[in-house]
């Protein structure tokens, strides 16, 4: 026996009673259309519905399953066969559903780990806090801001007056309002808006008695000397003094001396001819993974700042190692 068959029998008990599809359905509970699909052999009525189903159309169940109003003779088709046939077509829709509804489940499980994901890696806030560098590259501009002994590097955002922006004001470093974005894996992200405070970042030194160390250093005799700052919280193992102020004067009595460059936020720092160009350079190494050296140069009267990802061994081995 096929669905077809059942359909078409089903039709014509319920023709000759009378009953529209409607009113069949209603003694049944199911829906007009669920009738309407077992009588175009679309699909089986569900094996819970077989007996209500016989009872409604005036036939013993066993006749329902024969399609016939008469028990089967010899040779006619088994009404058990019939109702193993509709009970794996029930059992099938029923998996389909169970399969349905657990997908459903997943998707939306998905959805919400995704969204809890995307809030816990990305954050949105607005800080007030000194700017460590400033660099353009390939045409995009570039901020760059701590985070727990780490860079945050920011691409300007259209609102971000990136020419505006200066570092210090010539001694000690500015403090921005920065709105921003950014990535707690990647520590990457946006800065939406960045407006001066009017006030600036101090430090507060605690070594008193630096070890000074003499040089040649942008075509004058210098001393220079680092001295721990202050304790940096984020560092491994804890009470580390990773912050350091990077002196360079020039040699003479204490009352004529300069500072030529001070330097802060570094780990150490040393003198060397980086770019064997015959003059020194002023090296320090910082305390930032993302950009780990400062070089400063004296270039047409100016001191110039880069910043390597790397050194010729025989600077590296001249950094004080923490």
């Amino acid at each position: 026996m096929d669905r077809e068959q059942m359909g078409k029998f089903i039709s014509a008990c319920r023709r000759e009673l009378g009953l529209t599809q409607q009113e069949l359905a209603e003694r049944l509970h199911v829906t007009n259309k669920a009738v309407s699909k077992w009588e175009r052999g679309l699909s089986y009525p569900d094996v819970t519905l077989l007996e209500p189903l016989a009872s409604a159309l005036g036939l013993r169940i066993e006749g329902l399953m024969a399609c016939r109003r008469q028990a089967a003779g010899g040779g006619e088709e088994d009404p058990v066969k019939n109702l193993l046939t509709i009970s794996s077509s029930s059992l099938r829709r029923e998996r389909r559903r169970s399969w349905g509804v657990v997908a459903g489940v997943l998707a939306f499980m998905l959805i919400v780990t995704l969204l809890v994901g995307y809030n816990l890696l990305y954050m949105t806030e607005t800080r007030q806090d000194s700017i460590v560098l400033k660099e353009t590259v390939d045409g995009e501009n570039y901020l760059y801001m701590e985070e727990k002994g780490h860079l945050l590097r920011l691409r300007c955002g259209k609102d971000v007056d990136f020419d505006a922006i200066a570092l210090d004001d010539g001694y000690c470093p500015l403090v921005y309002e920065v709105g921003l974005r950014w990535n707690r894996l990647t520590y990457t992200g946006t800065a939406i808006s960045c407006t001066t405070t009017g006030t600036i970042s101090l430090g507060s030194p605690m070594d008193t008695d630096p070890y000074w160390q003499e040089a040649t250093l942008f075509g004058s005799a210098v001393l220079y000397a680092t001295d721990d700052y202050y304790p940096d919280p984020y560092a491994e193992p804890a009470g580390r003094r990773f912050l350091c102020d990077f002196y360079v004067k020039e040699m003479g009595l204490p009352s004529a001396s300069r500072t030529i460059l001070l330097v802060e936020d570094c780990i150490s720092g040393t003198v060397a001819d980086v770019d064997d160009d015959g003059e020194n350079e002023a090296v320090v190494r910082t305390r930032w993974p993302e950009k780990p050296y400062t070089v400063y140069d004296y270039v047409d009267g100016e001191i110039v700042e880069t910043w390597p990802d790397t050194l010729p061994e025989a600077v590296l081995e001249s950094l004080v190692q923490f």
